[in-house]
């Protein structure tokens, strides 16, 4: 079709030189092409939608459905209630694909050289993750909060809920990012730094927990 559009193109400016314009006449009958206005078809369709009332339905339907998804995001797929205590640690350290430069060109950092960026800067406060919906992780939490420096980040429930209850910022992990990176697969766990590693611990707790 490309090919078709090009040829096209060439015969028509070969015609139209006035070195070699030639008179060849009207062969077989000539049609009009007709190419349907899609704009304007979309335009009918949501003025028929709008008159009839189904437009500002689904105006409400999407509104609604996106307002529940921030108060409710999805919960982390896979993530489970811890029911057993598990410790591991979690070393950031990357490996650097290519020399880093500042902004005059020096290089501060060579490809293949490893970097832990808690070196640089220490994990200002301890990371919380949990289940916003069980009422045993959340007054775990809650305890937790009264004795050190947290950043909460739940796996699933209703962050501003929460919110609105500590009068403190409350995180989802959304999509799992966080969890799968630091391999988290149960709740809750009490993230700290110990040196130039993180500290994971999966808690399994009681249900009289207060």
């Amino acid at each position: 079709m490309k090919d078709f559009y090009l040829l096209i193109m060439a015969l028509t400016i070969n015609f139209a030189s006035p070195a070699g314009a030639k008179d060849f006449a009207t062969r077989g009958h000539s049609f009009e092409i007709l190419e349907p206005d899609l704009l304007k078809q979309i335009e009918h369709k949501l003025k028929a939608l709008n008159e009839d009332g189904t437009l500002a339905e689904h105006k409400m339907r999407l509104m609604e459905k996106a307002k529940k998804s921030v108060l409710r995001p999805q919960g982390v797929k896979g993530m489970t209630k811890a029911v057993e205590d598990r410790t591991f640690t979690y070393d950031p350290s990357l490996l650097v694909p290519y020399d880093l430069k500042d902004h005059q060109g020096r290089v501060f950092h060579k490809a293949g050289t490893r970097v832990n960026p808690l070196q640089y800067k220490s994990l200002s406060s301890a990371l919380v993750f949990l289940d916003g919906e069980d009422l045993v992780q959340v007054a775990w939490a809650e305890g937790i909060q009264a004795k050190q420096v947290t950043k909460v980040i739940l796996t699933s429930g209703a962050p501003f809920q929460l919110m609105e209850k500590w009068k403190t910022p409350v995180y989802f992990d959304q999509g799992g990012t966080l969890t799968k990176k630091l391999g988290i697969k149960h709740v809750p766990t009490l993230v700290i730094q110990e040196g130039l590693k993180l500290k994971i611990s999966e808690i399994a707790l009681k249900e009289d927990v207060q």
